[in-house]
């Protein structure tokens, strides 16, 4: 499936985008077409002309299920599977001139005010799976909130411990997450963008302070076999996620609250 990112202008966070629904989307790959020269802080799939672009997926459709491709230009010509438009943060002056036209071919658009219920109507007869479905759509409502907060966001992180040691974050719930959507420990890796190594380790340490097995392997030998989530797996997934929502729902309340309190020197 191809995905094409655009966007009202710069620092709408296009690339944030591209690369957050790359760490959900399974065996997934990021380009972009710009100008200048591939820099370090430039993806390794970066492309200055969109015929460079159009090679790389179509010699990489095969080997990938998901290509997320940040191109204004593909957006304009209507190409992708699903186009996603961000809209421009709040009175930014420098937006650009096809922003309508734009708009007008996006499948999805995320703005300040935009309905997680519409988001999901699209991507409910594109995508099969409700898991991935879900997973998007919470990539998105980060986009919506950073949007939401004028450029200035808040950003919060949590994490499980025990006995002082980090056992459960949002790498190992990517992980996790990946094996539930995935059915393989070796699929949700590629997807988490991780070797498969560190993603045992990640597995095994957790379960050797928790006591329990949050995957349980079937046949076809390690690293080749089925996976799947644990009852425990499964409740731990959920609690982190639910807990983050609301940690991350909270953060951003007490944000614009405090963000429009008056100074006292005011």
């Amino acid at each position: 499936m191809l995905w094409v990112i655009c966007g009202a202008g710069r620092g709408v966070g296009k690339t944030h985008l591209a690369q957050r629904l790359c760490e959900v989307l399974p065996n997934s790959a990021y380009a972009k077409c710009g100008h200048g020269q591939r820099q370090a802080n430039k993806p390794a799939n970066f492309f200055n002309t969109e015929e460079q672009l159009a090679v790389f997926v179509q010699q990489s459709c095969a080997s990938y299920d998901h290509i997320v491709i940040e191109s204004n230009a593909w957006a304009r010509h209507g190409r992708g599977d699903i186009v996603i438009f961000v809209d421009a943060i709040h009175d930014q002056t420098d937006v650009r001139t096809d922003v309508d036209e734009l708009r007008s071919h996006a499948h999805l658009w995320v703005y300040a005010g935009a309905s997680v219920r519409d988001w999901k109507r699209v991507l409910r007869r594109k995508l099969a799976d409700s898991g991935l479905c879900r997973a998007v759509c919470e990539v998105l409502a980060e986009q919506k909130r950073y949007l939401s907060n004028s450029g200035l966001a808040v950003r919060s992180k949590v994490w499980f411990e025990a006995e002082g040691m980090h056992i459960f974050g949002t790498g190992l719930a990517r992980l996790l997450t990946g094996v539930e959507r995935c059915g393989t420990l070796q699929e949700a890796t590629r997807a988490a963008h991780i070797s498969y190594r560190h993603a045992w380790d990640m597995i095994k340490t957790a379960e050797k302070h928790l006591g329990k097995q949050l995957i349980l392997p079937h046949s076809g030998g390690t690293g080749g076999g089925q996976s799947a989530l644990s009852a425990e797996g499964r409740r731990l997934l959920e609690v982190f996620r639910r807990i983050n929502r609301e940690v991350a729902a909270f953060a951003d309340a007490r944000f614009v609250a405090c963000n429009h309190e008056e100074s006292p020197d005011e």
